[in-house]
């Protein structure tokens, strides 16, 4: 299992990210077991997917390719530029 930050620009009005993002993500994609949504410090949303897939990169590109199925079944979610689908860089600080 893999966490992917799905990264997202906003559209020109802004606003938040439409609701029931999270419930069709796990529709489109049955490998993505948890989708949290959260708010990086710029204020610019984020959506955490937990993603089972037998490899990094499959993680990335399913997450991805679930969030183009979400632009076509959420009004308002089109608007929001996927700029990446990454897994994030965790540090611990007891092994930095």
């Amino acid at each position: 299992m893999y966490l992917i930050h799905l990264h997202f620009s906003p559209p020109p009005e802004g606003g938040d990210l439409p609701s029931g993002v999270e419930e069709v993500l796990y529709e489109v994609q049955p490998a993505i077991d948890l989708a949290v949504r959260h708010v990086r410090e710029d204020g610019a949303p984020v959506l955490g997917l937990y993603v089972r897939a037998p490899d990094l990169h499959a993680a990335e590109l399913w997450a991805a390719v679930a969030w183009r199925a979400v632009t076509r079944r959420i009004a308002g979610a089109a608007g929001w530029t996927l700029r990446k689908a990454e897994a994030p860089l965790l540090i611990v600080d007891e092994l930095a």
